[in-house]
This record gives structure tokens, sequence and C-alpha cells, in this order.
């Protein structure tokens, strides 16, 4: 087997002179036989029937015992860096890189879980909050849980009626909010 590409393997790169003359301005993989299907002139709308190909964040659903699905979930993967504010429904686990403030929807309760490659710059509030990465800002889960774990690094303010703390780097004023009693 040779280490040699064969020429015509990238008809799109194998451009001669002239060809490069008359498309000056478009990259030379624009010039392959299917780039008429997957570029979009500048400025102008996508059609409709590719519409359908743009990737969105969904929640998504976790199948529970006995094949039922749970409620949905969302996930900022290991990798993804998310700026902006949120507005929960669902629980949220973040491996990524938030900068901005998530807070759950009006009459929801939520839990976030901001894992060990997690990093979230801004507001949490949510019911229940457990940190095992970084948090800068405030975790606000006033009438419910915060859980800090041994691998979490916290600045900020912290409002919680139940707190875990199990060897957290914690630099951050603390606020109990008292639950009324029923």
């Amino acid at each position: 087997m040779s280490n040699e590409s064969n020429p015509t393997d990238y008809p799109a790169y194998d451009m001669d002179a002239t060809q490069q003359a008359a498309t000056p301005n478009v990259p030379a993989f624009m010039l392959a036989d299917n780039a008429a299907q997957i570029s979009q002139p500048m400025g102008a709308a996508l059609p409709p029937s590719q519409l359908a190909n743009i990737p969105m964040l969904q929640p998504q659903r976790t199948v529970g015992a006995g094949g039922a699905q749970d409620t949905p979930r969302t996930v900022i993967a290991d990798g993804l860096r998310f700026v902006g504010n949120a507005q929960l429904a669902s629980t949220c686990s973040i491996s990524g890189h938030v900068q901005g403030d998530l807070k759950q929807a009006h009459n929801q309760l939520t839990a976030v879980v901001v894992t060990e490659t997690g990093h979230v710059i801004g507001d949490i509030v949510a019911n229940q909050i457990s940190v095992m990465g970084r948090t800068e800002g405030t975790l606000d889960a006033a009438g419910g849980t915060v859980a800090l774990h041994d691998s979490a690094s916290v600045s900020g303010h912290v409002r919680y009626s139940r707190i875990q703390v199990n060897g957290a780097d914690l630099n951050a004023t603390l606020e109990r909010v008292a639950t009324p009693k029923n």
C-alpha cells in the first residue's frame, strides 16, 4: 500500500490555474461536485428543505424502569461553550462551559448538576443544585438543596434550605432560607 495519494481522489483540490482564476474567492472544498447541494450563497435564506438539517439543542428523554420515559433533561456536553441565559424546564447537566444565568422556569422544580468538567460563570436558580466542577456566581436553591462535592470549587453566594458540603473549595457567603412549616 502506497502513502502517495491519487490526484483523482481529491478533485476539488487539484484545480489548474484556469479554474482557480475563474473562482478566486471560492475555497477549493466548495467546488466539489456536491457543493451546490450543501452550500448557500451569502445573504440568501436557507431553503425550507434544508431547515431540518440544522442542529438544535433539544432536551433528551431518559428511559426509566419498565421502559417508561422520565422527564426530559438537557446536557451541555464537555467541550461545548454556551454563552447566554437559559430558562430550564427540566434537569440540566453541565459538563462544558456556561457563561450566563440558568434559571428554572416559573412553577417548575428543576435540578442542575455541574459535573467535574463543568464550569458556570453566572447565577443558577433551581430547586436542587449539585456541584462537582466550578461555579462563579449565585447558587440559589431557596427552599431546596445544594450539594457541594469534594471536587467542587464554588465562589459567590449560596442560598439554600439544606446544604451538604463534602470538602469543596468554598469561597462564598452562605444564606439559609427557612422553609415554611406546614
